[in-house]
């Protein structure tokens, strides 16, 4: 008798020791989750012969049951933080008020350095009279190979997902070079003009644009604008808009209400109104020495000319915020000589310092009042960003910061 015992334990341990090399090799070839739950379903129920089962693995971020048979056990995600977390170690099924273990023997919860990765509700059979039951004789065998199954799963979900954001940060990194050609910072110097701009996006890609065009030797036009919201999709439509507004100078008869128009039109028939744009246009005609201007809901640009200070408001609401603009007022300013002019986005003057005061418009009016000699505009972009990182100290950049500065000669 003792002998048989024996040679049945060795069948026992041999049989477990074939199952742990196949589902190993199972692991190691990599295959798909369903896979792996279907080779862990023909252990459970074929070769350890247990009749009701259930198991509830954490994929990702999420608790899942992936596999269940023999029962009506329907999981819910409270259950977890209910009955599951509290338990530790393997324990018998004892009723509850929700009947959640009604038909199960035992629950073994499978935790991986304190952290649970998967539950098993498992049910008995009818063995032959005198015969362990398979939920005693096993529960420390299926615990490990739950175990080797959830660890699998949860690393293939770990790579998959490092995969996925290696993926996105490709993405970005390539929106990001993308938007740095549509969004050229540095200086230009022309005829009648120079222009010095300066783009950091809060993240790595933004929805702040400018863009300055020699339309002649004499005339450009300019414009400073911001997407609502920030990340790529902002940085998607600001590419958009930018890209209309180009072909709208370039192909139409324009005045700056018509492209205030055409440019809500464009924001709501791509966005449905889900976005919208603040938007300052200008266009500096040189024979004239005259500046026109709408300013569509953006934050008002600050010109210096005849040694006075003025902010630039007259427009109209934000691009996309109606269906139809209900108004466009423009304005036409005369320029005195190396007139200048600072066009910014609301991450400038809405930055705070420790005491949670903003920069504001003003401190940029002080500097174009003050720094009469500060011509060149590169030396006004480094002035201001200067200004401005005193002035937040320790604060970080909360928003993509834009900055526009003009010279007139």
């Amino acid at each position: 008798m003792k002998i048989e015992r024996l040679k049945e334990r060795l069948q026992i341990r041999d049989q477990k020791l074939k199952v742990l090399l196949e589902l190993t090799q199972a692991i190691n070839q990599n295959l798909s989750t369903k896979e792996l739950i279907a080779r862990f379903r023909e252990i459970v129920e074929e070769d350890l012969r247990f009749s009701r089962l259930s198991l509830i693995l954490k994929i990702g971020e999420e608790w899942k049951m992936p596999l269940s048979y023999g029962s009506k056990f329907k999981f819910r995600a409270t259950y977890i933080e209910d009955y599951f977390l509290p338990i530790k170690s393997i324990e018998l099924v004892h009723t509850n008020p929700e009947d959640v273990f009604d038909g199960f023997d035992l629950f073994i919860p499978v935790l991986h350095e304190e952290r649970p990765l998967a539950y098993l509700l498992i049910g008995d059979v009818s063995d032959d009279e005198g015969e362990v039951s398979p939920i005693i004789k096993h529960m420390r065998f299926v615990q490990t190979l739950t175990n080797l199954i959830a660890v699998a799963i949860d690393n293939k979900a770990l790579f998959e997902k490092s995969l996925e954001q290696e993926r996105i940060q490709t993405e970005l990194n390539l929106a990001a070079e993308m938007q740095a050609l549509l969004v050229d910072s540095g200086t230009k110097k022309f005829k009648s003009f120079e222009v010095s701009t300066y783009y950091k996006p809060h993240q790595q890609v933004g929805g702040d644009f400018f863009d300055f065009i020699e339309l002649n030797e004499n005339d450009a036009f300019f414009c400073v604008a911001d997407v609502s919201g920030k990340g790529v999709s902002a940085a998607f439509l600001m590419s958009n808009i930018q890209a209309h507004l180009r072909a709208l100078l370039k192909y139409t008869d324009w005045t700056l209400e018509t492209l205030a128009h055409e440019l809500n039109d464009k924001v709501n028939e791509t966005v449905n109104g889900d976005r919208f744009v603040t938007l300052f246009m200008g266009y500096f005609n040189g024979s004239e020495r005259s500046l026109s201007y709408v300013n569509c809901g953006h934050n008002p640009p600050v010109l210096h000319s005849d040694n006075k200070t003025r902010l630039l408001e007259s427009g109209s609401v934000g691009i996309g915020m109606l269906p139809k603009l209900p108004f466009v007022n423009s304005d036409k300013l005369s320029l005195s000589k190396n007139a200048r002019l600072v066009c910014y986005t609301d991450g400038v003057v809405e930055i705070e310092d420790e005491n949670e005061e903003e920069f504001g418009y003003n401190r940029i009016a002080e500097i174009l009042k003050n720094e009469n000699d500060l011509n060149d505009m590169e030396d006004m972009v480094t002035r201001i960003i200067k200004e401005l990182d005193n002035h937040r100290g320790q604060n970080p950049y909360f928003d993509d910061t834009a900055l526009l500065c003009c010279r007139f000669d």
